[in-house]
């Protein structure tokens, strides 16, 4: 009896050791390997960050979120934040790469030369990559990349900062305007070339600053150096630095009244106000513009496309003002701020720039440092900065 107990006995531990087995086959399927169960295209947004910047990565997600509600029936999205700790983005996009996504989306100067070798790796793997220029023919040249299955978006940024450029010289008393970026890379560059030449197409004797945080997550430095240019009587600054920047808005608030900042890539200003609270409200009213770089729309733009198959892989495709890729925000405080007829002008400078009448100037395609000197207006393309 005995015996025969422990016979059944142990023929129950090893039937629920592989029923537990059987049951579990490794842990629950993630929300990946049931859109890919179901045949849906399985897209990983990888942003080298964190969301919550209220502007780039944030609207990046926006477009997630909306490709998952139109598409969903074919579609699934998921973003994937690498934080801004660079040790780990190496090993955090080979991880993405290995577990079989149809589509990655990352982007960002700074993801280049983590992202070169695993296309190489990965030759058929299909990856949009945006604001970044991409060098796919020249084989001697910088960072060539043979990527026949990578999209390019660049986003117009200087065509959206001549706009918010322009705006900024019509409001400032003191005729100082100032550009602080995050880091000093081309993309930046020509956020600051844009800027510049519109505010000189406005009042070519303006003073256009140019200040780096050396950060796009330091809220503390960006604080610092807002603080800086309004103590020097920079009356509006452009605050172009993800989280970083963010800090200009909490200097701006200090400032004396007809002290002001210009937000990036997202509507700021109408971030700030949907709080609904003290502190929200007055960096709204702070807040005269923002240059929008609709990331959303870019992303949701090469979803249709890629769904009718005509996206152009291999590619580098500037989105720009036509289309609303880029575009400038209005918000009470706007109004508030310009007339009527000011912004007509600014409407029709956004036309001008459709049309190519108005040249905003780029960083892109240029020597490194070329735009330090005295700017001449971009409208005179014939001309260059010394």
């Amino acid at each position: 009896m005995k015996k025969l107990l422990s016979v059944l006995l142990a023929l129950l531990l090893v039937f629920m050791a592989t029923g537990c087995q059987g049951g579990n086959e490794g842990g629950e399927k993630s929300a990946r390997e049931k859109a890919k169960e179901a045949g849906k295209i399985t897209v990983a947004y990888v942003v080298n960050g964190t969301l919550g910047d209220k502007s780039f990565f944030d609207s990046g997600n926006e477009g997630i979120q909306k490709i998952n509600k139109d598409f969903g029936d074919k579609v699934y999205g998921e973003v994937i934040e690498l934080t801004y700790d660079t040790s780990t983005w190496q090993t955090g996009l080979e991880e993405v790469f290995k577990e079989g996504w149809d589509i990655i989306i990352t982007g960002t100067y700074d993801m280049k030369e983590y992202i070169i070798p695993l296309i190489k790796e990965y030759p058929d793997q299909k990856i949009w990559f945006y604001d970044e220029e991409w060098n796919f023919a020249d084989a001697e040249g910088w960072q060539y990349c043979q990527a026949p299955n990578l999209y390019a978006m660049l986003f117009a940024q200087n065509e959206g900062s001549f706009v918010v450029g322009a705006m900024a010289a019509m409001l400032s008393q003191t005729k100082k305007v100032a550009f602080m970026g995050g880091m000093d890379n081309t993309v930046l560059d020509d956020f600051y070339v844009g800027f510049a030449n519109g505010a000189k197409y406005i009042d070519e004797a303006v003073d256009v600053n140019l200040s780096w945080m050396n950060s796009f997550n330091d809220s503390a430095m960006g604080k610092d150096v807002a603080t800086g240019l309004y103590a020097n009587d920079y009356d509006v600054v452009f605050a172009c630095g993800g989280q970083a920047g963010l800090g200009g808005f909490d200097s701006a608030i200090t400032q004396p009244e007809g002290k002001y900042i210009i937000g990036v890539d997202g509507d700021q200003g109408a971030y700030f106000a949907s709080l609904g609270t003290d502190e929200g409200n007055a960096k709204a009213a702070r807040t005269i513009t923002s240059m929008k770089k609709n990331v959303n729309e870019g992303f949701y733009d090469a979803m249709k496309k890629h769904l009718e198959g005509t996206l152009p892989y291999g590619q580098n495709v500037k989105l720009g003002l036509d289309g609303g890729f880029v575009s400038y925000a209005v918000t009470d405080t706007t109004k508030k701020l310009f007339s009527a007829d000011q912004l007509a002008q600014i409407d029709q400078i956004v036309a001008d720039i459709i049309s190519g009448k108005i040249n905003p100037g780029t960083a892109f395609g240029q020597d490194a440092n070329w735009f330090y000197g005295e700017f001449v207006p971009a409208h005179d393309s014939t001309k260059k900065p010394q």
